[in-house]
């Protein structure tokens, strides 16, 4: 079993194409090196006006909105998500989230190991 505390976590930058996404951190909560066998946990940090552009990868993802809101686009849909919502993105599909809110949206994404 492992246990940690969130705060006991550094940020890290998030990256895409070998540029960091400015406004954006994740702490990796739990990973394949703590003996997870299938899945990664993963807390994001989204600054107000921030986007994590768009982007597809093989795998499915599960996120929770723990406080904030922003917009999640999948393919062609955009839905405003908000605090206490659960959102699949499935595998294949181009998709991005936006903080268009003047408030720090936090969330969970729930991945594969890959």
């Amino acid at each position: 079993m492992k246990v940690i505390n969130l705060d006991s976590l550094q940020n890290q930058p998030v990256e895409f194409n070998g540029k960091n996404v400015s406004g954006v951190s994740i702490r990796w909560l739990i990973k394949k090196e703590d003996g997870a066998p299938n899945f990664a946990m993963r807390y994001f940090e989204m600054q107000p006006h921030t986007e994590i552009p768009p982007h597809s990868h093989p795998w499915e993802h599960e996120i929770f909105i723990l406080d904030g809101e922003c917009e999640i686009t999948v393919g062609n849909i955009t839905k405003h998500v908000s605090k206490n919502s659960a959102v699949f993105i499935e595998p294949n599909i181009e998709h991005s989230y936006k903080n268009n809110s003047d408030k720090l949206l936090k969330f969970l994404c729930i991945i594969p190991h890959t």
